[in-house]
C-alpha cells in the first residue's frame, strides 16, 4: 500500500516507522525537516518537507496513487483540510484525521470524516487507572453507548459461558485469547483462568458484566 502520513511529531513518526516496517510504501510530510529526526533508522520510506494542506505537496507525495492518508499534525484544521482534499480531490479511499477538540466530533461524523479522538482516548486511559472497578477500554468515545473492553478471567469468571455473557443482549464477546491462541468463541465455550476476553458492551450492561466476570459491582 502507498500511504501518506501528514505530520511527523511523536505520533506521526511512530506511525510512519511502523507502517514502513510492515512493508508499506510510506511518505511522511512535515513543515519542518527537523521533525524527521524522530523517525528511527529502520524507516525506508520518503520524508517530504511541506504543508499537508498544499495540493502540490500532496501530489509530490503521490496522493494520486495513495491507498490511505493519515493526518496527525497538532492542528485540527490542517488535519481536516488534508483529509478533505485527499478524499474529494484525489479519491483516496482510506483517510483518518487526528482530532484534539472533542466538540468537533459531531461535525466530523456528519461530514463522514474518520477520526481518532485524542482527548477521549486520554480520558479513557486515565479512567482505567483511576477507577479499579472499570474495564480496560480498547475503544470508546464520550457520547457512544457501546465500548470495546477487555477482561482477564480470574477465579470468579472461570466457568462462565459466552452464552451467559450475551444473554441479555447488552454485551457480545468479540474475541477470546487463551495463551497465544486467539479465536472467535462459540456460545457454549466457557472461560478459564487467564483467558483474555474482548467484549463490546453497552453502558447499561457494564455493571452486569463486571459482576458476572469479576464479581464486583
Amino acid at each position: 500500500m502507498h500511504i501518506i502520513v501528514g505530520g511527523c511529531g511523536r505520533v506521526g513518526a511512530d506511525l510512519a516507522e511502523r507502517l514502513s516496517d510492515e512493508g508499506h510504501d510510506v511518505v511522511v510530510i512535515d513543515a519542518s525537516d527537523e521533525s524527521f529526526r524522530r523517525i528511527g533508522t529502520t524507516f525506508n520510506g520518503e520524508a517530504l518537507v511541506g504543508d499537508i494542506t498544499d495540493k502540490e505537496v500532496l501530489s509530490r507525495a503521490g496522493v494520486e496513487r495513495a491507498d490511505a492518508l493519515a493526518a496527525v499534525t497538532p492542528s485540527d484544521n490542517a488535519n481536516l483540510m488534508a483529509v478533505q482534499i485527499a478524499k474529494e480531490l484525489f479519491d483516496v479511499p482510506n483517510t483518518v484525521a487526528r482530532l484534539f477538540n472533542p466538540q468537533r466530533e459531531p461535525s466530523y461524523r456528519k461530514m463522514g470524516i474518520r477520526y481518532v479522538p485524542e482527548t477521549s482516548m486520554i480520558v479513557s486511559a486515565i479512567r482505567n487507572d483511576l477507577e479499579p472497578e472499570s474495564f480496560p477500554v480498547h475503544l470508546s468515545r464520550a457520547d457512544d453507548d457501546v465500548s470495546l473492553v477487555e477482561v482477564t478471567i480470574g477465579d470468579h469468571g472461570r466457568g462462565v459461558s459466552v452464552a451467559e455473557v450475551e444473554r441479555d443482549g447488552d454485551a457480545r464477546v468479540a474475541k477470546l485469547q487463551r495463551g497465544v491462541r486467539m479465536q472467535i468463541p462459540r456460545l457454549d465455550d466457557r472461560f478459564r483462568n487467564g483467558d483474555l476476553v474482548v467484549c463490546s458492551v453497552k453502558r447499561s450492561g457494564e455493571r452486569r458484566l463486571r459482576h458476572l466476570l469479576l464479581g464486583r459491582d
